[in-house]
């Protein structure tokens, strides 16, 4: 139990007697009264305030968060008396969480129910456990303050983001997928599955044209199609130590200067942003048709699924990354290309989410690559580091400036230079910032699939 402002206020008065005690002995007696009549009243307040019999507290949230993404929590109050209450609601939620609210006010009727709602944001995956719900109740009268810990332990497990995957298939559903910056990948007259019959165009192939529905029509028919389904597209993550380097967003990058080491524990990993992307690319391949397969390694392969079609198989790939972690050693791209030849026998799209900053490790990878690239079609991604960028192209104000922003020129160059070898290989490369990965990967996914390059 706590007192109120409103109870102080009634306090400060029996001062008064006590300042004047010399002068006036008698007041001391009224005083005694007051205060009397006023523990009275507060014990009135007490036992009729509703927190343990009349007011029930819930917590309402989904067992499964998403990474990196704004999660909603409802605190759901329901007042059984017959008093207006006010309440003062703390969660227990994960400290590694991060929130925009800790304290929620809420004011609930007699026979209400009334709700608040605050938004949780996970840097990292995994299983978190919520604690008991805190709630402070104000008296009927304003005087007291009584508090009550509802038992609400909860476990979530925190998933790669499947907000994203939600919000794209709404708007599948609603034909607006350029609000997220996809394109629309669906080319007629390429590919081998037939399509439909149209009117000839002068720039049409004339090895299209349909002569028995021409001679049917009167003129000139051709034959539409679309590009292939059933294609295997295989997902390589690198889960080597370089991937366990934190990608800051512009709000953190401008909080860094005050608190480096508590941004940096919240913001989310390359390998994250990877696995987020990996996981809209499967779901988008599996609508378009195709099998989807992974393979996350380090330095040994930690996980594999052969490619396969449907809802199931980007269920098993939501599992197999779910608690997939960086491992601090340098990635075996050899060991990794072996195992993936050894497998993967029909042609496919191979994705590669990696981070690569000198030119022997791209040389390494350019070898194994130009072997695997005569059988399939290679895609190199690799994540944008906006810190770096940002210490490339600051002004030199001083000499430490000017060191840091060497330093990083020099490695924005090794990377180039990285990158060129892979391409003067044949290999695809691709280096986007993170807040663009997931458009970049999947628009490029649908572009090759379009041209029928897979």
């Amino acid at each position: 139990m706590r007192f109120s402002k409103r109870l102080l206020g009634f306090l400060l008065p029996s001062a008064i007697p006590i300042m004047l005690y010399s002068v006036a002995p008698n007041l001391l007696v009224i005083d005694a009264v007051y205060l009397t009549l006023l523990s009275i009243v507060c014990v009135v307040d007490y036992v009729n305030t509703p927190l343990f019999t009349k007011v029930e507290v819930a917590r309402l949230m989904n067992s499964k968060f998403s990474l990196g993404a704004e999660n909603v929590v409802t605190l759901r109050v329901a007042n059984r008396s017959r008093h207006d209450l006010r309440l003062h609601l703390k969660d227990d939620f994960p400290p590694t969480f991060r929130f925009d609210r800790v304290i929620h006010e809420v004011y609930a009727a007699p026979g209400a129910t009334e709700s608040v709602t605050y938004r949780l944001t996970p840097s990292r995956r995994g299983i978190y456990h919520f604690g008991d719900i805190h709630v402070q109740c104000w008296g009927i009268l304003g005087l007291i303050i009584r508090q009550r810990r509802i038992e609400a332990g909860a476990e979530v497990k925190v998933y790669p983001n499947l907000l994203a995957i939600r919000q794209y298939e709404l708007l599948v559903r609603r034909g607006l997928l350029g609000q997220l910056g996809l394109k629309n990948s669906r080319q007629f007259g390429e590919g081998t599955e037939f399509e439909r019959l149209r009117d000839y165009a002068p720039d049409d192939d004339i090895r299209r044209v349909d002569w028995k529905a021409t001679s049917r029509h009167q003129k000139p028919i051709v034959r539409e199609f679309e590009t292939e389904r059933s294609q295997d597209v295989v997902i390589m993550l690198d889960a080597g130590r370089l991937m366990a380097s934190p990608i800051l967003t512009e709000a953190q990058e401008q909080e860094s200067a005050l608190d480096a080491a508590s941004i940096s524990g919240q913001a989310m990993i390359k390998l994250d942003y990877a696995i987020n992307t990996t996981l809209m690319t499967s779901y988008v391949s599996t609508l378009k048709g195709d099998k989807v397969g992974l393979i996350a390694f380090s330095d040994a392969v930690h996980r594999y699924l052969d490619p396969k079609p449907g809802k199931k198989q980007f269920l098993a790939m939501l599992e197999a990354t779910f608690a997939l972690q960086v491992y601090p050693v340098e990635p075996d791209f050899e060991t990794a290309f072996k195992f993936l030849a050894s497998k993967q026998r029909k042609r496919a799209l191979i994705i590669l989410f990696t981070d690569i900053l000198d030119r022997d490790a791209a040389e390494s990878l350019a070898h194994y690559v130009t072997t695997l690239a005569r059988h399939h079609l290679i895609a190199c991604v690799t994540l944008t580091d906006s810190g770096i960028i940002a210490l490339a192209t600051q002004k030199p104000t001083s000499s430490k400036v000017v060191y840091q922003r060497a330093i990083a020129e020099r490695l924005l160059q090794e990377k180039q230079a990285t990158l060129e070898i892979l391409r003067s290989r044949g290999v695809i490369t691709l280096d986007v910032p993170a807040h663009q990965l997931t458009m970049e990967v999947v628009n490029k996914y649908l572009e090759l699939k379009a041209k029928s390059q897979i």
